[in-house]
């Protein structure tokens, strides 16, 4: 199952893209050298690390997007689904999963009303939607640091997770992410400036979030928004 992720989810959509479905997004060197680091962190083999791989390596969920996530909102029973991916990976790997569902709902609301104003309820709905991936980074840090782990570990853990944020909203906007509804319009243009959008974000997040970390995917999910 890992090899099936690194194919469908590291590989395949860079590969098989057109150029249409590209729009937006440039696969230079660099940006590809961050997609290849993706892809050994998942695997356990960036050679960047001085330690012993394994020793970074959590238990993952593996495919922790927001529908395999199910809350029972009358008793607060949270309870996670779907775990044939569970692998032994990167820290950032299954906040970063869940993270993309946020930024992937944040931009399908910006683009919900023709792209041109935005009514006070799809507003309402980008608020909670940024909010709630505040939130969830915030807990985790909060969490990592209950665990003492070290300052400069969470940084790392927070460049990953930008990462593997924007490699699932990548893959989504190019269309390789099966039956997923974000960004899914009738509408043409709204389809095509949605995902535009998106790409976007993972144009400017992908090389640059080794030094913006979280604070710039937040702040390049309300550029798309606005």
């Amino acid at each position: 199952m890992r090899d099936v992720q690194l194919e469908f989810v590291f590989t395949k959509c860079y590969k098989e893209a057109t150029d249409e479905q590209r729009a937006g997004l440039s696969l230079s060197t660099e940006f590809m050298e961050q997609v290849e680091l993706l892809k050994q962190q998942y695997n356990g083999t960036d050679p960047s690390n001085n330690q012993d791989n394994n020793n970074n390596l959590v238990l993952c969920h593996g495919d922790l997007h927001p529908g395999s996530v199910m809350v029972d909102h009358e008793t607060g029973s949270t309870k996670v689904i779907d775990p044939e991916f569970t692998v032994y990976g990167p820290a950032g790997l299954d906040v970063g999963s869940l993270l993309s569902g946020y930024c992937l709902g944040y931009i399908h609301q910006s683009y919900c009303d023709d792209n041109t104003d935005n009514t006070p309820s799809s507003e309402k709905a980008k608020q909670n939607i940024l909010s709630g991936a505040k939130a969830i980074w915030k807990s985790y840090k909060e969490a990592l640091q209950a665990g003492n782990v070290s300052e400069e570990h969470i940084k790392a853990i927070e460049i990953e997770t930008v990462g593997f944020t924007v490699a699932e909203v990548c893959r989504t906007a190019l269309e390789f992410a099966g039956g997923r509804k974000w960004l899914q319009f009738e509408d043409p243009v709204q389809k095509s400036n949605s995902k535009k959008a998106a790409l976007q974000i993972v144009q400017h997040c992908m090389i640059d979030r080794h030094t913006g970390g979280i604070e710039l995917l937040f702040s390049e999910m309300k550029k798309a928004g606005s």
